[in-house]
């Protein structure tokens, strides 16, 4: 207890630890110190990080990296501004972030304040509310805790997504009696057996379907349900980016491909049924909803309209993804036994096969390829979670790269967030997971203080940035469409410099020496960057190069 007694941030404090918070991440100012004097006598760890946008970050990638809440700190006014972008992407990809913010006295906000008072932002929480799926205002000390226990359950509830609740900042210092709100968790949402019924009769049908699998299915932890219903339905098994390890590689029945691949797409359009668990069907994993998904389509998904936004569904069941095929099982027979001899497993076999040896005898493409191949073995090797940015290296391992299990890739698509894997690690790596981090240069400057994060927190993460020289996908494109390259070149320090300059170990490589180099960065105690100098040309997941073209399906 501090001085002054049991305060409004005490009970903050002592309501984060109910619900389990270990961690926070964040940036003290003059309007939030009396959180951060707490937060000092009690166990949860603060990481102070170089900006309130990687403080948003961070706690996204911490929740995405281990299904827990991330929690952020910012002050009232530009320091909530700032993290705009990082809570547009934790929505966009329902990552479940809790960002506390602190907002002028309540005796101001009365009159809507209009004075000048510091960091004055009375339209602060309807900011937030344009990339927040709650937000909220307390207004009293003692609702403190009863109003942090509820963002926190709404950051799990639906969709998933970030939560703001601002606290004038004269609440934390108000003395309160000592109490934590009742935690609440989420609850899987149970599915209409009548629904499932009526799926399970047309799957017995099926004899040649296949499953797509997203990120609902890895918020419901259902990469064992996946597994059995795949091989229950011996029904191949392709993933989006946010599914990335549902099942692992070496399952036969693994599509180890994206659907952009002409293999993979010819896979899924010549299914005679789909199961689509946990994805709302997006444009960046169906190029542009040109994809032609068979018929019947059954769709599991925890928000009825996310099941039939982009695609019309046969079947649509408003379930928690574990929960409906745990139901759904029992009422098919099952056709697999996990070998690679059924005709579901050849089929998944055959397309990656034919997907890796076309991307190794192309020219322009086996650079690419063999990069995220790279990547991936040398973060199997070390255990390490591997975050990606939005550059092309980036889209080669998101897209080719093999993950064997569910959070092992955090990836912005959601927004497709430029910035994003820098801060982003510092949280992956505070919640205990060695980090290997994919960016590029342009994409590192974003938010280069990090650097400082790492070293200061001594976190174990390995930074890769591959230096083409400012923005490489931006050529592509520019010369795609105008023939010509005129807002792409950009000055790069010296990263290695720039590296020791933090006291972080650094050294450059070739594509011939990237694997020694980066077990070497994955083997060096707290942080390590490597820096690449290369250019790779663009994937075919890239909406440049999607094979698939015309108009996108009608919606119902």
């Amino acid at each position: 207890m501090s001085a002054q007694g049991f305060t409004g941030a005490d009970g903050a404090v002592q309501q984060l630890e109910a619900l389990g918070v270990a961690v926070v991440f964040g940036i003290p100012g003059v309007h939030n110190l009396a959180l951060f004097e707490s937060l000092d006598r009690s166990p949860i760890r603060v990481v102070l990080v170089r900006h309130e946008l990687t403080a948003v970050f961070a706690a996204d990638g911490y929740a995405r990296s281990t299904g827990r809440l991330g929690v952020a700190i910012t002050t009232t006014g530009p320091g909530a501004a700032n993290t705009a972008g990082a809570m547009g992407e934790a929505r966009a990809a329902r990552s479940p972030v809790l960002h506390l913010s602190t907002q002028l006295p309540t005796a101001l906000l009365a009159g809507r304040s209009g004075r000048g008072g510091l960091h004055e932002s009375p339209e602060q929480r309807e900011l937030m509310a344009a990339v927040s799926l709650w937000s909220q205002r307390v207004q009293t000390a003692a609702a403190i805790p009863q109003m942090i226990a509820r963002a926190a359950a709404a950051a799990f509830e639906g969709r998933r997504g970030p939560s703001f609740l601002e606290i004038p900042f004269d609440l934390l210092t108000e003395k309160i009696g000592h109490r934590a709100a009742g935690t609440r968790v989420a609850s899987g949402l149970e599915p209409d057996t009548k629904q499932l019924s009526r799926a399970a009769r047309q799957l017995r049908d099926a004899t040649s379907p296949v499953i797509w699998a997203g990120g609902g299915a890895v918020s419901s932890d259902a990469g064992d349900a996946i597994r059995r219903l795949a091989e229950a339905l011996d029904a191949p098994v392709v993933t989006t980016y946010s599914g990335r390890g549902l099942l692992p590689r070496a399952h036969p029945l693994a599509v180890a491909a994206p659907p952009h691949e002409p293999a993979v797409t010819s896979l899924i359009e010549s299914s005679d049924a789909i199961v689509i668990v946990g994805s709302d069907l997006d444009a960046m994993n169906t190029m542009g909803w040109r994809l032609d998904l068979p018929h019947p389509r059954i769709t599991i998904n925890t928000v009825i309209d996310d099941a039939r936004r982009n695609y019309s569904a046969d079947v649509a069941v408003e379930a928690d993804a574990r929960a409906a095929i745990d139901a759904l099982l029992p009422m098919l027979p099952r056709r697999s036994s996990g070998k690679g001899t059924t005709p579901g497993a050849k089929r998944a076999i055959a397309a990656g096969k034919t997907v890796d040896k076309r991307l190794r005898a192309s020219k322009s493409l086996a650079p690419g390829y063999t990069f995220a191949r790279t990547i991936t073995e040398a973060a199997e090797a070390a255990d390490a979670r591997v975050v990606c940015d939005m550059a092309v290296g980036g889209y080669w391992v998101a897209g080719y790269g093999g993950f064997d299990a569910p959070r092992t890739l955090l990836y912005p698509m959601g927004w497709g967030t430029l910035g994003y894997s820098l801060p982003a690690a510092v949280g992956v790596a505070a919640a205990g997971w060695r980090t290997l981090v994919v960016c590029g240069d342009a994409g590192a400057m974003y938010a280069i203080g990090e650097l400082a994060t790492m070293a200061q927190e001594k976190l174990d993460v390995c930074v890769l940035i591959v230096d083409d020289g400012g923005y490489g996908m931006l050529r592509f494109d520019e010369e795609q469409s105008y023939g010509r390259r005129f807002a792409d070149d950009l000055v790069t320090p010296d990263l290695v410099a720039l590296a020791a300059a933090f006291g972080i170990a650094a050294k450059k490589t070739t594509a011939r020496g990237l694997a020694g180099a980066l077990k070497w960065g994955l083997a060096t105690r707290g942080p390590s960057v490597v820096v690449l100098k290369a250019a790779f040309e663009p994937p075919p997941t890239t909406s440049p190069r999607w094979a698939r073209r015309g108009e996108p399906e009608r919606r119902p």
